[in-house]
C-alpha cells in the first residue's frame, strides 16, 4: 500500500523528510568539524559514518512505497545507535570528544552545536522510526 494524498501516513512523511534529510547534512557538517578538532581522526570513518546515515533516507524512500516495518527498522538502528554513542562520546565520558570538556578554540562551538542538534534530530528521527512502525496495518489473525 503506498501513500496517499489524504492519508496520515503522507503527514508523516512530510515530517519525517525535513528530520531525516537535516540529520544527515548534520552529519556531514558535524563529521567535517571533527576532522577539524581531532586531526587524529581515522580517514575511514567520516566516510562510513555518512553512508551509514544515508540508511534512514532510504527508510524515507521504502515508507512512502508503503513498506513502513522495513522502514521504521532501516531508520530505527542507526539512529538508536549513532544517538546511544553520540551522547556518550559526547556528554558522558571522560575522552577527548565530551563537548562539556573541550578546551576552547576555534571550532569548539560549532562542535558543540553540531552534537546537540544532532541528539535532538536523532531522538526526533526514533520517534518518526516509531511512528511509521505504529502507522504499518495491522493483519487479523486467523482462526486455526
Amino acid at each position: 500500500m503506498e501513500v496517499t494524498n489524504s492519508d496520515p501516513a503522507r503527514r508523516l512523511l512530510l515530517w519525517s523528510t525535513p528530520i531525516l534529510l537535516g540529520n544527515l547534512l548534520a552529519v556531514i557538517w558535524h563529521l567535517l568539524l571533527l576532522v577539524k578538532v581531532q586531526p587524529g581522526t581515522p580517514g575511514f570513518l567520516p566516510p562510513l559514518l555518512i553512508l551509514v546515515n544515508l540508511l534512514p533516507v532510504a527508510g524515507l524512500v521504502a515508507f512512502a512505497k508503503g513498506y513502513s516495518k522495513l522502514a521504521a527498522s532501516v531508520i530505527i538502528f542507526p539512529l538508536g545507535v549513532a544517538l546511544v554513542a553520540g551522547a556518550y562520546s559526547h556528554f558522558l565520558s571522560a575522552g577527548p570528544d565530551n563537548i562539556l570538556r573541550m578546551p576552547p578554540g576555534g571550532w569548539t562551538l560549532p562542535f558543540q552545536a553540531s552534537a546537540l542538534l544532532l541528539v535532538m534530530l536523532e531522538v526526533l528521527g526514533c520517534l518518526v522510526a516509531v511512528l511509521m512502525f505504529a502507522s504499518a496495518p495491522m493483519k487479523p489473525v486467523q482462526p486455526t
